[in-house]
């Protein structure tokens, strides 16, 4: 197999056949070479060289520079910044909280039974996160409802921290630096 590349050294297809074939289809600003050992490569002074490491999804490779960009305007940047920090604020109120050392279940429907059983104020065998039972109080369900409703509050105020900032940015780099 040949490969060829464009001038500034991207693999843009490979072709197998002989000298004639492989010229009648290497177009006139391009180079017929060997294949690269892997994908992820790209041919400069006479060599294969291997591209850096890919900071991000949204970055592509630009071949001239020899760099990863990220083409999206700040505007868009922002807008997926919000998605992710959105997405991390339901893993975390979704996936569990502490009460007085055990772990419990914060799905929707977990929330909803906490609520309903807190609301009874008699004893309850509850099963846990890891799915061991325990028993808990009428007292210690409403306590456990306000642990619940802390967590997700804390949620929601990390969320909306952080969105503050990622409207407030004005450089990929203060983004980048935003966490959950």
């Amino acid at each position: 197999m040949t490969a060829i590349v464009s001038k500034h050294g991207e693999l843009l297809f490979q072709i197998s056949g002989n000298d004639e074939t492989v010229k009648l289809n290497t177009p006139d600003d391009c180079l017929a070479v060997e294949d690269p050992p892997s994908s992820d490569m790209y041919y400069y002074n006479g060599e294969w060289v291997e591209m850096p490491v890919k900071p991000t999804p949204h970055h592509i490779f630009n071949f001239q520079m020899k760099d990863w960009i990220d083409p999206r305007s700040l505007d868009q940047a922002k807008e997926q910044k919000w998605l992710e920090i959105k997405q991390m604020r339901e893993t975390t109120e979704f996936g569990g909280f502490i009460f007085e050392g055990n772990k419990f279940d914060s799905d929707e429907k977990a929330q909803s039974r906490i609520i309903a059983a807190s609301a009874l104020g008699v004893d309850v065998e509850w099963t846990l996160f890891d799915n061991s039972v325990i028993t808990l109080s009428g007292d210690k369900l409403k306590l456990l409802q306000q642990a619940l409703a802390e967590h997700v509050s804390l949620c929601h105020s990390r969320s909306r921290q952080a969105r503050e900032r990622i409207f407030a940015a004005t450089a990929f780099e203060e983004l980048e630096a935003i966490t959950f």
